[in-house]
């Protein structure tokens, strides 16, 4: 039996090179009852706003008005493809140790991909070079920990190096650009905590019930209320000066979803401020420093001198 998604593509190719299509033809092509299809076509009228009805004349289905369902999922079902195929190539990027896991993944999606898509996949690449290696021992315990409610007994290095020993209850598992985390409670600092899995020395299960419940929102908002991973006890507000020729392609980025931008020019130089959340000054500063002389931290005074530190550090080390 072909799924939902391959039989509405079906119909709508159908109607599109044909004019029509017919119960029977849904039926014959997805290995489905009557009434199964006579749902696909009610999916694409009432989910899909597909301009889909019943001519009695011709005694089949077709459109009464333009409509390319193409438009509405094929490319964005084309390029989760081609995303899905590229994490797949390296284990690391998404963490299934069995090879033929990944396979399976890919082929299910390129099943249901039309025909013209599939025809060009080879053209599109995803391409990652930077990577984490990741501890599927470690995964593994944190999926354990989370299915059976158990607290995991967690030896981490902190920046120092030291190494340190926390009873934690595991919430979720990020991905942070190509690096993972663990969003977890952490029992010794009475909170929620993110540790890096570069800096997981060893994960241990214990026979320890979660005490916590309900938090997997808490972690969404801590992870969505200032920029990237690091995460502070105060929310500050940094604005960052790009010149060109920054200013034209960082204005298409998004760093964080309440970022404001700001146009204009200066000296006939176009000049794109960024003004967005932050909680720990690292992060951001590191991502300012990409674009060397053509990205200014301005405010606050505090980040902008410890952007102008870490600049005058390079100088004295690396200049002779």
């Amino acid at each position: 039996m072909a799924s939902q998604i391959s039989r509405i593509f079906f119909i709508d190719h159908r109607i599109r090179t044909f004019g029509k299509v017919t119960i029977k033809d849904i039926v014959f092509q997805g290995d489905v009852s009557k009434i199964t299809a006579k749902r696909d076509i009610e999916a694409m009228r009432d989910r899909m706003n597909a301009p889909i009805f019943y001519d009695r004349k011709i005694k089949a289905y077709t459109y009464n008005q333009e409509f390319r369902l193409l438009d509405f999922a094929g490319e964005q079902l084309f390029l989760f493809y081609i995303l899905a195929r590229g994490l797949a190539k390296n284990q690391y990027y998404l963490p299934l140790t069995v090879e033929y896991s990944r396979d399976i993944i890919n082929e299910r999606i390129k099943k249901i991909l039309p025909q013209e898509y599939a025809d060009i996949s080879d053209n599109f690449l995803y391409i990652n070079s930077d990577y984490e290696i990741v501890d599927f021992g470690i995964l593994k315990t944190i999926c354990e920990s989370m299915i059976n409610k158990k607290k995991s007994l967690l030896y981490y290095h902190t920046k120092s190096i030291s190494l340190t020993k926390r009873s934690i209850e595991p919430i979720k598992v990020i991905c942070y650009g190509t690096k993972w985390y663990l969003a977890a409670y952490c029992h010794n600092r009475k909170g929620i905590r993110l540790f890096s899995f570069s800096r997981i020395d060893r994960l241990e299960l214990l026979d320890e019930n979660f005490e916590q419940n309900n938090l997997s929102d808490d972690v969404d908002k801590l992870l969505n209320e200032s920029f990237g991973i690091a995460k502070g006890n105060k929310i500050n507000f940094a604005k960052i000066k790009f010149y060109e020729p920054s200013s034209y392609y960082v204005k298409n980025q998004i760093w964080h979803n309440s970022q404001i931008n700001k146009e204009y020019e200066e000296n006939g130089k176009k000049i794109l401020e960024i003004k967005l959340p932050y909680g720990m000054p690292e992060e951001l500063i590191g991502k300012a420093l990409k674009y060397g002389a053509t990205a200014e931290i301005v405010e606050p005074d505090s980040l902008r001198e410890l952007w102008l530190e870490e600049i005058r550090e390079m100088k004295e080390k690396f200049l002779i």
